[in-house]
């Protein structure tokens, strides 16, 4: 009986959150003041995440508990690279070696600074941005809805893919495509599993 209620509670919470992503991310806001390099650069990342040590700063709009910001990371960052690369996962702890000869520190170098919003940018072709990545401050930025309604995260490993190789102007980009994400809600982070 109880396995009856419980797969009714959960088709009913997929059925909700994919409701609630259609209909909230069709609403747009006013996008959050410029961010550069030279702000991302000048934040202060006092906040460390539990597997990668990634080095991690969240603007207090930011609605998520830190714990579980620093939690996302991790586990986006571990499927990116178990995704990209057939060394898997293991190559966020070292440094690795690009084709183009580019050496990309282990991910405890990196520095995420995680806003609550979309956010003025001056990087080619956009001028609001929701991810970037600065190459050289090795810093990225990561908006937690992006746009409004189940995309937390959205554009993580897709700047964690310029980091490992993706070219700015993106003519690379399917090379990493299955590994990026796309616009979908990721269900998991929106019932809170794995």
């Amino acid at each position: 009986m109880a396995m009856k209620y419980l797969s009714v509670f959960f088709v009913l919470t997929i059925i909700l959150a994919t409701i609630s992503c259609d209909s909230l991310d069709s609403v747009d806001t006013t996008p959050d003041p410029l961010i550069t390099a030279e702000i991302a650069d000048s934040q202060t990342y006092n906040l460390v995440t539990p597997i990668y040590g990634m080095q991690v700063s969240i603007d207090s709009g930011v609605d998520r508990g830190n714990q579980d910001v620093l939690d996302i990371l991790d586990r986006r960052a571990t499927q990116f690279l178990d995704c990209q690369f057939v060394e898997g996962s293991q190559l966020g702890f070292e440094e690795v070696i690009l084709d183009n000869g580019t050496m990309v520190p282990p991910l405890s170098d990196l520095r995420v600074f995680v806003v609550p919003n979309r956010y003025k940018c001056d990087v080619p072709g956009a001028s609001v941005c929701n991810g970037t990545y600065f190459g050289g401050v090795d810093i990225v930025v990561v908006a937690e809805g992006g746009f409004p309604g189940c995309d937390v995260f959205l554009p993580w490993k897709h700047e964690l893919g310029h980091r490992y190789g993706m070219d700015a102007n993106h003519t690379n980009q399917s090379d990493f495509q299955s590994c990026i994400g796309d616009a979908n809600c990721d269900v998991g982070d929106v019932i809170g599993i794995d």
